[in-house]
């Protein structure tokens, strides 16, 4: 049978049909058009015979190309559970690395993030004066203050409770390190840690009891020198408080000073003073003295022993306290 058949129209003019005879019978030929109503325009491909459709089947381990339409970037084969790696790329091919924002002015948390070209800086979080809360499951912004610092909130605190008012929840602490000796000094200018006692009791300018000294001295004699107080290797003393109480009859000039082992004689031009008294006790007086002074009296040398000189047999009780410090 031959190709094309006519078309009996009845009244109206016959028409003939194209057609592909196939084993007797007709397969109509249709071309593809398009257009609004009343208008059409034909769909017809690049090929000579008609529209082109290519349809191929990806074979496992095919190299695919991504392409954003300017440039084209290859992702290399996945082996069984492997992660594919994609890059994101402007309209020129380059890699972005960062977005930009517009610095989160007008945005609220939990809205959609619209990116600002002219900023010149990483978006990192949004300002809202009054935060909205979020319900579980819900992504949540990164707050910052008008100034762009990060808002930070400390959970059952009573880091917020007014003055006077009754506390509650865990208070915000200040810390300080607890040490029963002091530790070794910083340099001039350097950023130290505040210290406390073993009870937590901060230390200002005094010391923990145990680094607490004692030295107790009697003497019935005239002493030339003699040492109250040698302190450790390297170390330096520093005075708190001291006693001086008299007995017998006896009077004589006392001086206590600070100098090297070997110095029994008072140098007042050298030596660092510590303390100078005449007394004169007697059967009905015994004189004596207390100094408790309110910043420590630290000797200026390391290694500097406390002395003491009188120069009569005077009967004499001396007690000293303070602590030794490495320098």
């Amino acid at each position: 049978m031959a190709d094309n058949v006519t078309i009996d129209n009845g009244a109206n003019p016959d028409f003939d049909a194209a057609t592909d005879d196939i084993a007797g019978k007709h397969y109509q030929y249709v071309k593809l058009v398009d257009g609004t109503p009343d208008s059409t325009a034909k769909i017809q491909g690049t090929e000579a015979n008609g529209l082109e459709v290519d349809v191929t089947r990806i074979a496992a381990g095919t190299k695919i190309q991504l392409t954003d339409g300017t440039s084209d970037a290859t992702v290399r084969n996945l082996a069984a559970n492997d992660a594919l790696n994609v890059a994101i790329v402007d309209g020129a091919g380059n890699q972005v690395t960062s977005f930009a924002g517009s610095g989160g002015s007008s945005a609220t948390d939990g809205s959609a993030f619209t990116p600002d070209t002219t900023a010149a800086t990483t978006m990192m979080g949004f300002y809202q004066s009054t935060p909205s809360a979020l319900t579980s499951g819900d992504v949540g912004a990164i707050g910052v203050d008008d100034q762009r610092r990060v808002k930070v909130k400390l959970d059952a605190s009573s880091l917020d409770v007014a003055h006077d008012t009754a506390d509650a929840g865990d208070p915000a602490l200040i810390g300080m390190r607890a040490q029963s000796s002091l530790p070794a000094s910083v340099a001039n200018n350097d950023r130290a840690r505040a210290i406390s006692d073993l009870k937590g009791r901060q230390l200002v300018s005094h010391i923990d009891p145990a680094q607490q000294v004692w030295k107790n001295f009697n003497a019935t004699t005239t002493q030339t020198g003699s040492i109250i107080w040698n302190p450790a290797a390297g170390a330096k003393i520093a005075i708190t408080h001291f006693t001086i109480g008299t007995y017998g009859t006896t009077s004589a000039r006392l001086i206590m000073y600070f100098g090297a082992d070997a110095d029994t004689t008072y140098d007042g031009g050298t030596d660092q003073l510590v303390f100078a008294a005449s007394y004169a006790p007697s059967t009905t007086a015994k004189p004596g003295t207390v100094v408790c002074p309110a910043v420590p009296i630290f000797a200026a040398t390391v290694d500097h022993s406390l002395h003491i000189t009188t120069d009569a047999a005077m009967s004499v009780d001396v007690a000293v306290y303070g602590y030794e410090f490495q320098p």
